[in-house]
């Protein structure tokens, strides 16, 4: 499969990874896994979850979970429930404890697997845990690239935490490459770490023949509730950083010119009781469903039953907004009108009324105006726009990319203490 004699061996490390592929969990990290196997030998290595396998094969990539924390039924930092790890260390005293039992344990299996597998390039995702715990295993080992992609909300909490610069110039120093999901975090890692350090643009990536295609004869076959026949698509999770509140607030505003059009929200969290309640009490109960967390499958069919999809990102209260949304490429790949706020990674991708809209983060009206006119867009001109977009993001290029970025890195030096 290898064009190489010898493909180059490279272990992923993540904290976010799905327990089954198509369970809803953002599976960024493997689709990328899945797009590098084309070039090298590919082994990912991702904490233990409920119901998940120790070890097994997904396609040409190899996943290893390691435990963290015994007995088994006790581990509660990494995903449970659905829950993600920064929910986990909000809503539970034990998953705080098990913090430094993940990081030794993280550290110490990063080195058996690039010692037994003779690896060659490390890539971890998030500065925290992941950046934190491959420098530590790699200290030495100067024969192994390392390289480091950070995703928005590891390098804002350590914007917040008084050992947060330490520890971002700690693995960053150690890093042969350093890729950024969107504009926003790689300024903010360099303002973090007090210099440029070169960092590559790198959204994620899309499977753009899977959403291109709709997978069934339409989002009601595989969905257990109705859907209305005119919606607005939100697809995310129920955070503050999402602005989902703002969403239903323009949504209120566009019943005067589009009566009856209607939301959809695939996604949960912990906002969805305060949205559930702010429906109630714009009187908007009948036009907003609440669909939950739904599998990627069912995602490629709302995408293709939607009329726009909606990404009103903001910068939250505690300063953090998001990378660039996955959702983003994935709706220009289905090629379905977008309409995204002007923060982050989105203005990255969406370039204003080329192929998509860009409006006011937390501004209902303009968020209103915005989806008036990817409503009453020529869908067929702007579905150009948008498939031809999304091919610039395809996995395959993002690999591409991924791999002459590795080549290019020089074998770091031995860092001088800090």
């Amino acid at each position: 499969m290898k064009p190489n004699a010898t493909p180059m061996r490279l272990l992923i490390t993540t904290s976010t990874f799905p327990i089954h592929p198509n369970d809803g969990i953002p599976r960024f990290v493997l689709d990328l896994a899945q797009a590098l196997s084309a070039h090298g030998d590919v082994r990912v290595l991702a904490p233990d979850a409920p119901g998940a396998a120790t070890d097994e094969q997904i396609g040409d990539v190899h996943v290893h979970r390691f435990r963290y924390f015994w007995p088994r039924s006790r581990q509660r930092l990494a995903i449970t429930n659905q829950r993600g790890m920064r929910d986990n260390l909000r809503g539970s005293l034990l998953a705080k404890l098990q913090v430094p039992c993940f990081l030794i344990r993280q550290a110490i299996v990063v080195r058996r697997e690039v010692r037994r597998h003779r690896i060659d390039v490390v890539n971890a995702h998030w500065l925290v845990p992941q950046g934190l715990t491959t420098a530590w295993a790699l200290k030495r080992m100067r024969q192994v690239k390392f390289v480091l992609h950070v995703h928005a909300g590891d390098v804002y909490m350590l914007q917040r935490l008084r050992i947060g610069r330490a520890i971002a110039r700690y693995v960053v120093k150690r890093c042969d490459a350093v890729f950024a999901d969107g504009s926003h975090v790689r300024d903010a890692l360099h303002d973090l770490i007090g210099n440029d350090c070169g960092t590559v643009l790198q959204p994620m990536g899309v499977d753009g023949a899977r959403f291109a295609t709709n997978t069934n004869a339409g989002a009601e076959d595989t969905i257990d509730k109705k859907l209305p026949a005119q919606y607005i698509l939100f697809v995310g999770r129920l955070v503050e950083k999402k602005g989902t509140i703002y969403l239903i607030r323009a949504l209120k505003r566009l019943q005067e010119t589009h009566p009856g059009i209607a939301l959809v929200i695939a996604g949960f969290g912990p906002d969805e009781a305060a949205l559930r309640q702010l429906t109630e009490e714009l009187e908007l109960t009948e036009l907003v469903t609440f669909l939950g967390r739904q599998s990627h499958d069912q995602i490629v069919d709302l995408l293709h039953g939607c009329r726009v999809a909606a990404v009103p990102s903001i910068i939250d209260s505690r300063g953090e907004t998001e990378g660039m949304p996955t959702v983003v490429v994935e709706s220009l790949a289905a090629g379905v009108p977008v309409v995204g706020s002007r923060v982050n990674g989105i203005p990255d991708v969406i370039r204003h009324t080329e192929n998509g809209w860009l409006c006011n983060e937390k501004d209902p009206a303009d968020l209103a105006e915005k989806l008036q006119l990817a409503l009453a867009c020529d869908r067929p001109k702007m579905r150009i726009a948008a498939e031809a977009t999304a091919q610039n993001y395809d996995w395959q290029q993002v690999a591409g990319n991924y791999m002459q970025r590795i080549q290019q890195a020089d074998i770091r030096p031995m860092p001088e203490a800090i």
